[in-house]
Parts: C-alpha cells; structure tokens; sequence
C-alpha cells in the first residue's frame, strides 16, 4: 500500500482547521470573558437558529442531553439563557437567549473576527469568496448525502431480545 499524505486529504484538513481555530479562539478568549468555547457554542447556536427546545439543541450540537443540561445550567446562572416548558409539549423546554447576552454575543463574534482575519490573511477578497462558495457546495454536497444515508440504528431503538445478538448476515 503506498503511503498516505494525510496532511493533504480533505477530511483531514477539514478537522486540522476546525480544531486550531478553535484551540486560538478559546486561547483568546480565555481570560477576557467568563465563558468557555462550549458555553460560547450554545450562545451562537440560539442566536443563529432562535429558540429551540433543549433535545434540538442537544442534536444540533451534538452532545448528550446530559452535558447540555450542564451547560445550560452554568448560563442561566450568569443570567444568558432562559428555559422555559414548551406549551406544545409539556415534556420539552424551549430555549431562549436574555438580553444580557446580546453584549456577549457581539464580544464572541469580535474574537472569531480577530481569528478568522488571522485565518484568511494570505488570502485575497477573491480567494475568501471563492473559498466560501467552494465550502457551500462540499456542505451541500455532504448534506444530502447524509440525507441519503440511513441512521444507524441504536440498540435501545431495535424491537426484541433477539436484536442485540449479533447478526449472521
């Protein structure tokens, strides 16, 4: 098998770029105000797509309810988020951002600008567009090819004792 240049795959510089801006944002941040990269996520979530329930959230972040849970508590004592129960389903709460946290958004967004100069930097205004519009079709191309694909299945959601064995096929 001849020897794989990792450094130049596409998923592999998709996760390397991804983790260093975010590893320089959270460097930056740290210290200048009292929230972590993860509370910051939660805050830029409700505000990109408004109020939502907890279990959205949780999906659209990818974690556990349970560390969502976790996170939301520490917000709601610094005053930034509210939950209150959803009136359409008694079971869910529905998420919503204070106005106290408008000022911490506009801060967030001033330090992902500072990093996503720092990133762009060599490139030229042309270059910056075309890298957009090329990331908007690998997004696109990505999302309906996850479309396409089956969810696996969890254990907890497959019928019967019999499914936890393991398959024959």
């Amino acid at each position: 098998m001849p020897k794989i240049d990792w450094s130049s795959r596409f998923g592999t510089l998709v996760h390397d770029v991804a983790r260093v801006h975010s590893r320089l944002f959270d460097r930056r941040a740290r210290g200048n105000f009292d929230l972590t990269r993860a509370q910051c996520r939660v805050l830029v979530m409700l505000h990109r797509y408004g109020v939502q329930t907890q279990a959205e959230l949780a999906e659209r972040m990818e974690l556990t309810p349970m560390a969502l849970v976790r996170l939301l508590d520490r917000l709601r004592e610094k005053g930034l988020v509210r939950r209150e129960r959803d009136p359409n389903d008694k079971r869910a709460h529905l998420l919503y951002l204070t106005q106290a946290s408008e000022a911490k958004i506009d801060t967030i967004v001033a330090f992902a600008n500072v990093t996503e100069r720092e990133a762009l930097a060599d490139l030229t205004p042309a270059e910056r567009a075309e890298l957009s519009r090329l990331l908007g079709k690998v997004l696109t191309n990505l999302t309906r090819a996850e479309a396409e694909c089956p969810a696996p299945v969890r254990r907890t959601e497959q019928a019967g004792p019999e499914a936890s064995e393991p398959s024959d096929a």
